[in-house]
This record gives C-alpha cells, sequence and structure tokens, in this order.
C-alpha cells in the first residue's frame, strides 16, 4: 500500500473499541510545558525532582519517538489545528505581538470540536497564537474561559512584555470588549503558581457530571530564568551549575503545581475519568554557536543525547517529551517507540470520543488518529513525518546571505535534513561530513534556489545523536525522501497570515 493511501486510511479509520459513547465521556487535561529539554525531567534520569510527572511516566505510557515544531507557535497550532504549519503559513517562526499575526480564521480549533461533544472548555496560561483582533484570542475559538497572556514570553513576576503588561482574565465565550479585564490582581505574583491555583479553582467549581478539556499551557520552564529562591534551595547542594539549579526549582515548581491540580481532580471525583496529555512544544533552548543569533533564550535546559536544541530541526529541536495517562489506555506502564507528531492529538482525542476529526466540508488534516497506538501499543498510524520546510529560516542572521531556507523530514527510521538544520547544532562528538548538493541527483530539479547547502540523512534510531551522516550510501532513500518534501512544497503557505481590518487589541 503507497504511503498517501495509508494516510488517508489513518485519518479516517476508527479504532476497534473507543470510548464508549454510552459511557461518561472523559475530561482531558492537557498540560504543554514551554521549552522543555529532553533530559529534563526525572523519569530520564536527571538530578531534577518532579515525581508528580514520574508517577505518570511510571504508570502511563511514554512517547518516545514523538515530534513537535523547532519553536512555540507552530507547535501550538498544530496541537490545535491537527494539521502542519505549512498550511496556514506559521511554519517560519514565533507570532510577534507587534505585528498583525494570528492562526488563520479559517482553521477549526480542538475546542471548537469538543464543544459541539457538549465539553466545557478552558484555556489557562500562555496563547501565543494571536491576538491581533478579538476573534483570534481564546474565547473566541472554542474556549469557554481563559486565564493567563497572549502572547509569547514575559517576566514571571511583572508579567510585563517589553513594555507592556500581558496578563488577561476573560471569563466567558467570546468575551472580547468590555468582557475582557486585565488581571491587575496577577502582579508580583508568580505566573507557574497562578497558573496552577487557576487550574485548581476551576476544577473545584465544575460539575463532575460535564466533561472537561483544560488546556494548560505553563509559561515555565521559558526565559527568562526566575523561580521563587524556596524552589532553588533544595538543590544548592545537589545540582553545581547555578543556571541548571534555578531551572531545577522552576521545573520543580511545575511538577508540584501538577500534584495540586491532580489532588483536585481526586478530592472531585474525576481523576479516574480524566485522561491527562503531558507534551514539550519544542525542544530545549540550548546554548548554541556564535553563529547563532536567536539561541540566547537558554534557562538550563538539556536534550542529552540528542543534537541541537530549540530553532533547530535537529532532534534535540523537534523531538519532543511527552506522556499520557488515564485508565481508559488499556496497556500501560511502558515506553512507547511508535512515531507520532504533535498535529495527531486532535483526531486522536476525537476519535477516542467516537466523533468524526474529517467531517465533510472541513479542511484536511495531517494528523492521524494514534488512539490504538497509545492505548494497546499497536502499530503507529503513520510512516512519516514532515519536520518542516521553511524557504525564509537564515540561521546566520537577517540579511546575512549563505544560510538561508530548511527543511527536514522522517520517514522510518530514516530522517532527511535540507538545508543547515540549525543552529544550535552542538553535541558531544563531531558529526561526519555532509554531501554537497551537486553530488545529489534528485536535487538538481531546483527546490528553493537559494538553498546552497547540504543534504544529510541519519537512521535516527540507531544513531539518534545525528552523528553520522550516511547519504551518499542511501541514495535512494535521500532522493525519494526528496521527492516528498518536493510534494509537500507544493501545498506550502509562504506568508503569515495577516489582518488590517481593525485596530489592534
Amino acid at each position: 500500500m503507497t504511503w498517501p493511501s495509508v494516510f488517508v486510511a489513518a485519518i479516517f479509520a476508527f479504532i476497534a473499541a473507543p470510548v464508549s459513547s454510552e459511557a461518561k465521556s472523559p475530561h482531558i487535561l492537557f498540560i504543554v510545558a514551554d521549552d522543555l529539554g529532553y533530559h529534563d525531567l526525572g523519569f530520564r534520569g536527571t538530578r531534577i525532582k518532579t515525581p508528580n510527572l514520574d508517577q505518570f511516566a511510571k504508570e502511563g505510557v511514554v512517547l518516545n519517538q514523538y515530534y513537535v515544531q523547532p519553536v512555540c507557535t507552530p507547535s501550538r497550532a498544530s496541537f490545535l489545528t491537527g494539521r502542519y504549519p505549512i498550511r496556514y503559513g506559521l511554519q517560519h517562526y514565533v507570532i510577534s505581538s507587534n505585528k498583525a499575526e494570528g492562526l488563520n480564521l479559517s482553521e477549526t480549533l480542538l475546542p471548537q470540536r469538543l464543544k459541539e461533544a457538549g465539553y466545557m472548555t478552558h484555556a489557562i496560561g500562555k496563547w501565543h497564537l494571536g491576538f491581533y483582533t478579538w476573534e483570534h484570542t481564546p474565547t473566541f475559538r472554542g474556549f469557554d474561559s481563559f486565564y493567563g497572556f497572549y502572547g509569547g514570553g514575559e517576566d514571571y513576576f511583572t508579567h510585563m512584555a517589553g513594555k507592556g503588561y500581558d496578563f488577561r482574565r476573560d471569563k466567558q465565550a467570546r468575551c472580547g470588549e468590555g468582557c475582557s479585564q486585565v488581571e491587575k490582581e496577577a502582579k508580583g505574583g508568580y505566573s507557574t503558581t497562578l497558573f496552577s491555583e487557576e487550574a485548581v479553582s476551576i476544577v473545584k467549581a465544575h460539575d463532575p457530571s460535564k466533561p472537561m478539556f483544560m488546556y494548560l499551557a505553563y509559561q515555565a520552564v521559558h526565559s527568562p530564568r526566575e523561580v521563587p529562591k524556596s524552589y532553588i534551595t533544595p538543590y544548592n547542594n545537589i545540582i553545581e551549575d547555578s543556571e541548571r539549579r534555578t531551572f531545577a526549582g522552576m521545573l520543580a515548581c511545575m511538577d508540584e503545581g501538577i500534584g495540586n491540580l491532580t489532588s483536585a481532580l481526586k478530592a472531585k471525583g474525576m481523576w479516574d475519568d480524566t485522561f491527562l496529555i503531558f507534551t514539550a512544544d519544542n525542544g530545549g533552548p540550548i546554548k548554541g554557536s556564535s553563529r547563532c543569533h536567536i539561541c540566547g533564550d537558554n534557562t538550563g535546559t538539556e536534550n542529552y543525547p540528542l543534537r541541537g536544541g530549540k530553532h533547530s530541526l535537529w532532534e534535540g529541536g523537534v523531538r519532543g517529551t511527552s506522556l499520557v495517562h488515564g485508565k481508559m489506555v488499556e496497556k500501560s506502564a511502558y515506553v512507547n517507540e511508535g512515531l507520532m507528531h504533535a498535529t495527531d492529538w486532535f483526531p486522536t482525542i476525537l476519535s477516542m470520543l467516537g466523533l468524526d476529526p474529517s467531517p465533510s466540508g472541513s479542511l484536511p488534516l495531517d494528523g492521524v488518529n494514534q488512539w490504538q497506538l497509545i492505548s494497546q501499543n499497536q502499530s503507529s498510524a503513520r510512516t512519516e513525518v514532515l519536520l518542516n520546510i521553511d524557504r525564509y529560516h537564515n540561521v546566520l542572521g537577517p540579511g546575512v546571505s549563505g544560510g538561508e531556507g530548511h527543511a527536514a523530514i522522517r520517514r522510518g527510521n530514516w530522517k532527511l535534513c535540507l538545508g543547515d538544520p540549525g543552529p544550535p547544532d552542538i553535541w558531544s562528538m563531531p558529526v561526519n561530513a555532509s554531501v554537497a548538493v551537486s553530488d545529489v541527483p534528485y536535487f538538481r530539479k531546483p527546490f528553493i534556489a537559494s538553498w546552497n547547502s547540504t543534504v544529510q540523512l541519519f537512521d535516527v534510531v540507531k544513531d539518534e545523536r545525528e552523528m553520522n551522516n550516511v547519504a551518499s550510501a542511501n541514495m535512494d532513500v535521500v532522493n525519494s525522501l526528496l521527492e516528498r518534501l518536493h510534494e509537500y512544497n507544493k501545498t506550502v503557505s509562504s506568508d503569515f497570515h495577516i489582518w488590517t481590518r481593525r485596530s489592534a487589541i
């Protein structure tokens, strides 16, 4: 069977035994950790204490071949739309707070579909999908409430983003002008604690007979490196590096909040009916080389043993930490090695509920239903993942020639990188020399004229550190994957979606 036919079949296939329509629909807790590295949580063998997440990993399913996008906005869009960022122009970088940018309003988001199934929907924390108009804000996109900040980053205590204060409370659906409130009371409060407390408050006020979807997108552990000193003190004699020690406190505070939320769900009698998803939005930002103009957001994360980090298409930038937990998961307490992508959550959640992920007239999905993979440890419903195509990515800095554009795709064990995947691109040992573009026959068919770069191929199962470029010995694989990239490239939306029909909020 060809890949396209497998892809289509996977999207429309329902599992043999989804959650029964006669049973109570599960509560869904979707937790996003911002800029979490691959080697940060306790269960990875670190010195950082994350007992709650470690327990979920022990009891649930760790997704070990799970991919996200290299930076914040594209991954969040992937989670909520089930579609690759190349479809709506968010593949380049993050949404800027001072520009008219946002996730296209033609996209249907997961909470909108869940509302159709009777869910109460709440968003807490970081949005970062646009706020140029009220229509782009969370409560106009399927959420019944929102508490947090619209932008991409800010001070954890003052909540200042540049010269602006960014913290909102939107109490109801379509809460725009005259409804949305600037949450002045949050000033001085540590955002991780505030978001955890808000989540607990929502649970305490919730009617357990109604299904709830909570999208809890922590600011942690994104820069700046800030946390109350009480969370750093336990690591004074454990972690020598001061940056990693502060980072450990940030992560411990988030884990504590998740534990408090778990306790609230148990006290309310909701925990046994809760399906928990935990995911990073990209790899951890690490210190890069001098040629990296975007590597200043390191907070002390680690991606060992993977190469690279946030901003890059190396494994350290796009292979994310993720796990699931819940009594509706039939097979648990193991590490799953099936291929999965951030876009898969949308159809997987809807299929779990017995809903059609792609009803007539909807935009085609890139995500596939992975409920059998997650709940029964069956084979992945996908054979490949497009990691990105970015025609305008410039690793050398704005206006500097020679570093324009990159793309990457994984199929089975193979990962093809076109152009410069980084930076950051450091790892413990030197990589083999790259294959020149002129030596790759298929590449003579024009892709992007300015991509005067290299083609690299890795077997990321045998060589997850991406140390051995084996392109020259596997030209059939190289050309096959280049052909797939050409097919994807035909569908790329080149620019951010921009609106000018009304003034900014």
